[in-house]
């Protein structure tokens, strides 16, 4: 009995590993992509929920007796940030950050404050909003 004696690598073999290499090289750098992408936004989110945190804990510390009530949507730029609450926090490009106050109910004891910052992910806008109340304090 004799075997043929395999000599070489054939054409049809190199093919074969091509195309192999081929899909799963794809199918890595697709994978890369998306871990890359979704990281980022989740970084962008993780941002937009941390400065929305930053404001809310400011308005916090000044208290229900300094916050006038405004129900229309005033956004937070570094003109109107002179004041004393906002000096420490520091808005990324990108952002926007809108707050409002409203009162609670009628007697002005409790404030509903908002914050919402926007940021553009890829080709829409997202918007994350955190919403507390204030008590004033005796």
């Amino acid at each position: 009995m004799k075997l043929k004696d395999n000599k070489g690598v054939t054409g049809v073999d190199v093919a074969i590993s091509l195309v192999i290499i081929i899909i799963f090289v794809s199918f890595i750098a697709a994978l890369f992509y998306n871990v890359s992408t979704t990281s980022k936004r989740i970084d962008r989110k993780t941002t937009a929920t941390n400065l929305a945190v930053e404001v809310i804990e400011a308005m916090k510390s000044v208290g229900c007796e300094q916050l006038a009530s405004n129900t229309e949507e005033t956004e937070l730029t570094t003109e109107n940030m002179s004041t004393l609450i906002f000096k420490q926090i520091d808005i990324p490009n990108g952002y926007t950050v809108k707050i409002s106050i409203e009162d609670y109910n009628d007697s002005g004891i409790v404030k509903t404050v908002t914050a919402k910052v926007s940021y553009l992910d890829g080709k829409q806008t997202e918007t994350v909003k955190i919403e507390t109340l204030i008590k004033k304090t005796e």
